[in-house]
């Protein structure tokens, strides 16, 4: 594959995430976020799992090595991915599409920061762009002094658990079939999330065909294709460049949020987005200097 038709795929993906934000906010009005998110993701890996069989006899078999690099890691991304999805959709319940897609697009100006603790060298101007995208996020958000909204503080603090899913995915990935990969990573998630909506006493039967609908679009195609293709495309696509390339997630999503839902940005809001898509873009500029060098230090 090509580094243009791998950025093409990852385009592909930052369309069919932005588009998703609507069916997730659709499906909080019926639905408890934690049995929301525990049945599309175990969809997902149901939706992988022929590919990963009819494709077995081109998937070499694993060294007891990388048996355990797959098992750690696939748990590890999963859990992320958890926390990710959790805040997220808890979040979205009370706040727009539009507030969501841009907010979530800060885990781009998270990755450096996250890089840092696990060796990453970046040059001292990213800190320029991080502070950018943080001025236009607290123009979004409508924050007064430090307060922050309930949803808006919660999509925040799942943009942080996406960048290191995108740090994870880019350490572990290229060592292991991406289907065999994101089938386990879909079902650690699913189970957390469905033990976490047994001990918050959610309702578990679903029955309605319109509920059924949005998990059926959130899991088979935002999660199953989507996040498959991800891994396909940070084979070889850098993360910084992955992360310019998923920043239009959030133009997609104000789209969606725009002709399915009639939501709107002020001035302040609009300008908002402005510094944080810049802020966010001006991070590409200084990718790690030593990308896949600190591999070694991600996971045992």
């Amino acid at each position: 594959m090509t580094l243009a038709q791998s950025n093409l795929l990852l385009l592909g993906t930052a369309a069919l995430w932005g588009g998703s934000f609507v069916f997730q906010k659709n499906a909080m009005d019926t639905m408890d976020p934690f049995i929301f998110n525990a049945m599309r993701f175990f969809l997902a890996g149901i939706c992988l799992m022929p590919i990963r069989y009819f494709r077995r006899g081109n998937i070499s078999i694993m060294k007891g090595s990388d048996k355990r690099h797959m098992l750690i890691g696939s748990f590890l991304a999963g859990a992320v991915m958890y926390c990710a999805v959790a805040f997220q959709q808890i979040g979205i319940k009370f706040t727009t599409v539009s507030n969501t897609g841009f907010i979530t697009g800060l885990y781009i100006v998270f990755v450096p920061m996250i890089g840092i603790f696990i060796g990453h060298k970046y040059n001292y101007k990213i800190w320029l762009a991080i502070l950018i995208a943080c001025s236009g996020l607290y123009l979004l958000s409508g924050m007064e002094g430090f307060y922050m909204q309930q949803g808006d503080l919660f999509i925040l603090i799942s943009a942080f658990f996406w960048g290191a899913h995108l740090i994870i995915i880019d350490h572990i990935s290229h060592r292991h079939h991406p289907i065999a990969f994101a089938i386990r990573q879909f079902f650690v998630c699913g189970i957390l999330s469905v033990l976490s909506a047994i001990i918050m006493d959610e309702r578990l039967l679903i029955t309605s065909g319109v509920e059924w609908f949005y998990i059926f679009m959130s899991g088979a195609i935002a999660i199953a294709i989507g996040y498959t293709i991800q891994i396909y495309g940070q084979k070889v696509t850098p993360p910084s460049q992955t992360a310019l390339i998923f920043s239009t997630e959030a133009v997609f999503a104000a789209v969606a949020g725009y002709f399915f839902l009639n939501e709107t940005l002020g001035t302040k809001a609009f300008i908002g987005c402005a510094l944080m898509l810049g802020g966010s873009l001006m991070a590409q500029f200084y990718p790690p200097l030593n990308h896949r060098s600190t591999e070694p230090k991600s996971l045992p």
